[in-house]
């Protein structure tokens, strides 16, 4: 039980929907208790790729922002509809709520300076979720420096310098399929209560 809730607990579900859970485990014979803890962490783990929504730190989800001062981040996942069948469809940006295999995903992060000084140093990474490939050349940011990582964020570097190690074979170039990670650094101070937007794309599958 304790193992099943601790997994649970680490799964990419919303701490409202982990709090609610818990509650009524508590109320269950232990053995439906496990049960239930099991299935929780299975569920809270693939429903965010099938709605297309952000899961949080724990899992492949919410950027992270660091830097001389205190920074907050908000992503935005969407992707791009194009309407009814017409003479002059007008594509639009809509929530990634349903995403199929092929489907290309629009990340947005916003970096915020709640602070009153400028801050600097900059540095924002932002983990691929689960079954996501990086577009090659989409990430982009204000007077940014992108960065990569292969290894889940053990060591970061330019595109062109990335290698990945298979067993028994040379080190070849990384290719886009292989990234794990996308890293911003940033050239300027973010200013006092200003916001820069970091973007790049994803396909699922």
């Amino acid at each position: 039980m304790r193992k099943a809730t601790e997994c649970a607990a680490k799964a990419s579900c919303s701490d409202q929907t982990l709090t609610a859970e818990f509650a009524a485990m508590r109320q269950m014979p232990h053995n439906q208790a496990a049960t239930r803890a099991a299935l929780l962490a299975v569920l809270c783990v693939l429903v965010p790729i099938s709605r297309g929504a952000d899961p949080p730190e724990s899992g492949p989800g919410e950027a992270v922002a660091v830097g001389s001062g205190p920074l907050s981040t908000l992503v935005t996942v969407e992707t791009l509809s194009v309407g009814p069948d017409s003479e002059a469809p007008e594509p639009r940006f809509v929530p990634a709520d349903r995403i199929r295999a092929g489907d290309e995903v629009h990340y947005t992060i916003r970096v915020t300076n709640p602070g009153r000084v400028a801050v600097r140093g900059v540095m924002v990474t932002k983990r691929l979720p689960f079954g996501l490939t990086y577009i090659g050349g989409s990430a982009v940011g204000p007077a940014a420096t992108v960065h990569f990582s292969v290894d889940s964020g053990e060591s970061f570097a330019a595109a062109s310098n990335l290698e990945v190690m298979v067993a028994g074979q040379p080190a070849r170039r990384a290719m886009p399929a292989d990234y794990t990670h996308v890293r911003w650094l940033l050239k300027r101070p973010l200013a006092a209560g200003a916001t820069a937007l970091l973007r790049f794309r994803a396909t699922l599958g």
